[in-house]
C-alpha cells in the first residue's frame, strides 16, 4: 500500500535510507545513536515530513511493513536542511569530530568537499532550457525514492512516484525535478523511462533530470 507517512514511521525510514544508501554521508547521521544526538537522520526526516506532508510517501507492505519512501520539497520552500542544522548543528558537529576521529571515510569526504566548494560558483551547467520560463514557485525537488532489496520488484517505487507527481501538480508545481549520480545507470534509465528528461551535469559526478507535470 502507498500511503503519506506519519512521524511514527520515521524510525523506520530510516532504516530503510541507511539500507538503501549505506555508503552515504547521511547515513553516517544514524550511527553513534547511544551517544551523541540519538539518530538525526530521523530528526532530518521530520523536517520535511513537518513541511510537506503530501510530499512524503512510504510502502507499507502487508508483511514487511514500511519497505520504501519517497518524499522532496517545492523549490521556493527549501529551508529544511537550514532548519535541521539550526535544530541538531551542535550533536551534527560532534558526530562529524567522532566520525572523523574513527576514520570514517564518507564523512572526511564530505568535509573536503564542502571546503573545495565555492558558494559563489555554480558548478552546474544547464544543457536543456527549454522550461526556464518556469519559475521556481512551480518548481519542485523528488529528493529520494527508494526500495529495501527485499521489496523491490512489486511495484512499490513505480506507485509512490506517480502519487508523489500527483501530490506536486494537484499543489501548483509544472516542474518536478531530482538528481542523480552519473553512474548510476540503472536509476537514470528508470526517471528516462518514466518521462524525465536531462537538465544539467556537475563535471563527471552527477546529472538533474526534469519532467513536466
Amino acid at each position: 500500500m502507498i500511503r503519506q507517512a506519519t512521524i511514527q514511521d520515521l524510525p523506520a525510514i530510516a532504516k530503510v535510507h541507511s539500507i538503501c544508501f549505506p555508503d552515504s554521508y547521511s547515513s553516517q547521521l544514524a550511527v553513534y545513536q547511544n551517544v551523541i544526538g540519538g539518530n538525526l537522520l530521523i530528526s532530518f526526516y521530520l523536517e520535511y515530513l513537518n513541511d510537506n506532508p503530501e510530499l512524503f510517501l512510504v510502502a507499507d507492505d502487508e508483511e514487511k511493513g514500511i519497505v520504501g519512501f519517497c518524499m522532496g520539497y517545492y523549490m521556493d520552500k527549501d529551508d529544511q536542511m537550514q532548519n535541521f542544522m539550526k535544530h541538531n548543528r551542535i550533536s551534527v558537529l560532534w558526530k562529524n569530530a567522532l566520525l572523523m576521529l574513527t576514520g570514517n571515510k564518507q564523512t572526511w569526504n564530505k568535509i573536503l568537499a564542502r571546503l573545495k566548494h565555492k558558494p559563489s560558483q555554480s558548478d552546474w551547467t544547464i544543457v536543456n532550457d527549454k522550461y526556464e520560463h518556469i519559475l521556481n514557485n512551480q518548481r519542485g525537488d523528488l529528493l529520494s525514492v527508494c526500495v529495501v532489496p527485499e521489496g523491490r520488484g512489486q511495484g512499490y517505487a513505480q506507485g509512490m512516484m506517480e502519487a508523489y507527481l500527483v501530490a506536486m501538480k494537484t499543489h501548483g508545481c509544472r516542474l518536478c525535478l531530482l538528481s542523480v549520480k552519473t553512474d548510476n545507470l540503472r536509476a537514470r534509465r528508470y526517471y528516462e523511462r518514466n518521462g524525465f528528461e536531462l537538465y544539467r551535469t556537475r563535471g563527471e559526478e552527477g546529472l538533474t533530470y526534469m519532467k513536466l507535470l
